[in-house]
């Protein structure tokens, strides 16, 4: 069966994790409807969202089957392999190449996943400082100390994209950090290979019906 499940992906408009998962979803042609979730509201924090996902972030995955109880998957990662997993059929693969260069590709994933992105996150910027300034230079921070491990490293697999000349789970990482980069002042020029991958992405198909602003709300 092509397509097993009814899916449901609550996300926020602005959310590079939530980027992520629109992203491969786009990319692999699944259908799946998007329910948006504010998190400028307290909308994550109330009980029923919380059943969902614990931690009250975004995106979660709705997964509906008809045999079997609705299912909840979070963390962009955890969905995206999911949906490699369960969509076979659906290329293209986002983990290619031989055992080595997947696991370059999920490590230069993970640079943005565990190593750059979470330090941004609003909670965590809040509580690091209430004032706006400080804030920002903590993103700053950062956002460049990843963003010069990644240029580093994609030197060495770098084409068109990050890995090879086929989009993979390292741009679908990596694109939505540029766009928060650019949203905190930080030029892409301080990282000409990065600032190459993402002219090239943005102009797939795929990465601009899942951006931002088609989600604005």
């Amino acid at each position: 069966m092509d397509n097993p499940y009814s899916l449901r992906l609550y996300h926020y408009w602005r959310s590079s994790s939530s980027w992520r998962v629109r992203w491969a979803l786009q990319l692999k042609g699944i259908k799946c409807d998007y329910v948006p979730v504010n998190l400028l509201s307290d909308e994550t924090e109330n009980p029923e969202y919380l059943r969902k996902n614990p931690l009250g972030y975004v995106p979660v995955l709705e997964v509906i089957d008809a045999e079997s109880p609705i299912r909840y998957l979070s963390e962009s990662i955890a969905i995206i392999e999911w949906l490699e997993e369960t969509y076979p059929t659906h290329s293209p693969s986002l983990f290619s190449g031989d055992s080595f260069q997947k696991a370059r590709i999920r490590q230069l994933a993970e640079i943005i996943n565990s190593g750059t992105q979470p330090l941004q996150n609003l909670n965590v910027s809040l509580f690091h400082s209430s004032h706006s300034e400080e804030q920002k230079k903590w993103n700053t921070h950062w956002i460049r100390r990843g963003m010069q491990a990644f240029e580093k490293l994609v030197q060495e697999t770098s084409r068109l994209y990050s890995v090879g000349d086929t989009l993979t789970l390292a741009d679908l990482f990596l694109i939505p950090q540029c766009y928060n980069a650019l949203r905190n002042e930080i030029s892409l020029s301080d990282y000409p290979v990065i600032e190459k991958i993402y002219q090239a992405a943005l102009k797939t198909e795929s990465c601009q019906d899942s951006a931002p602003d088609q989600f604005q709300i």
